[in-house]
Formats: C-alpha cells, structure tokens, sequence
C-alpha cells in the first residue's frame, strides 16, 4: 500500500512541505498498525486497504494532524474503526436491498399464485407440460413412471408387472425424474 498524491498537492508551499513531511512520517508509522486494524473489521483486504487510504486522505484533506498532536494514536484509530464501520454498515444494506428484491418476486409469485383465476390458468398449463413431458419420455420409463405414480405401484408390483428387475424400476423412474426436471424447470422455480 502507497501514499498517493494529486498533482495539486505536489505543488505545495514551503509551509505545506512541513505538512507534507509530517503527513509522511504519519503513514509510515501508522499505515500498517490501521490496516492491522481495519483487516480485524473487514475479511476482504482490499476493503481494509481502501479503510486505511480514505483515513489518510481525510487527514491529509483537513490537515487534523496538527490539532490533536497529544493523542494521534487513538485519533487515527478511532477513524479507521469508523470507517469499517461504514463500510460494513454500506455491505449490510446492500445486502438487504438485494434481499428485499427476492422477498418482493416472491411476494408477486405468491400473490398471482393466490389469484383464483391466474391459479387455473397456471395449473392446466402445467397439466399440459406434464403430459407432453411424459409423453416424450422413453417407451419402457414412461410405462414404469405411469404406474409408480398415477396408479401407486411401488417398485416390487411393477417389476412382477413388467418382467423386470426392482432395480431397472428404480433406474427408469430415476431417468423419468431427470428428465422430467429439465421440461418443468421454468415451473419449479415458481414452488
């Protein structure tokens, strides 16, 4: 991490070339202990960093170095802790603006699913996609899948049904469920 500078503050007056000096000697003694600081606030080290250069900046900007020449220790400290602080606080809203636009598609789903009408529609649409799904499937897995789960025979009545083993039952209604998964995603996303 490095000072960086504007040109307008290259081009200082002698009395600022004090400041400066004394604002270097600063950040050469302080820059790693705040950034030691700001890293026990912030798990990102960039953020810690940008903490750290804006207490800098802040000092640099109000000159407050020469005010409080008795405890610049727990000035400088007190202003990183703020400033993770704000980050945080900045991180924690954002997160709840991103978490009320799901909340607020879950609520629109919520409330066109509670619509009688709109419920219907929906329902004999699905209904259809169902159907042509299944229809698509394989011969043998679609048999298998129609007699597991509309006419509720478990696994060993349809292998004595069918003349197949337990365990290819279990294979084409795990092949059914995949593929069945695939056409409904639009659908399951809603649930």
């Amino acid at each position: 991490m490095s000072l960086k500078f504007s040109d307008q503050d290259k081009n200082t007056s002698d009395i600022n070339a004090i400041d400066k000096n004394t604002y270097d000697l600063l950040f050469k003694l302080y820059s790693a202990k705040l950034l030691g600081i700001a890293l026990n606030y912030l798990p990102a080290k960039e953020d810690a960093e940008e903490v750290v250069q804006d207490v800098f900046l802040k000092l640099w900007k109000k000159k407050d170095y020469l005010k409080i020449e008795s405890n610049i220790t727990g000035y400088l400290y007190k202003m990183t802790r703020n400033a993770c602080l704000d980050v945080l606080k900045h991180k924690r809203n954002v997160i709840h603006i991103e978490s009320y636009g799901v909340y607020k598609e879950n609520i629109l789903n919520y409330n066109a699913l509670a619509n009688d009408a709109a419920s219907n529609i929906i329902e004999k649409e699905l209904e259809k996609i169902i159907e042509e799904s299944i229809a698509k499937l394989p011969e043998k897995c679609r048999k298998v899948f129609i007699k597991s789960r509309y006419h509720r025979l478990n696994h060993k009545e349809i292998s004595q049904d069918m003349s197949i083993s337990t365990k290819t039952v279990e294979n084409h209604i795990t092949k059914a469920n995949k593929l069945l998964k695939v056409s409904l995603r639009e659908f399951l996303s809603l649930f």
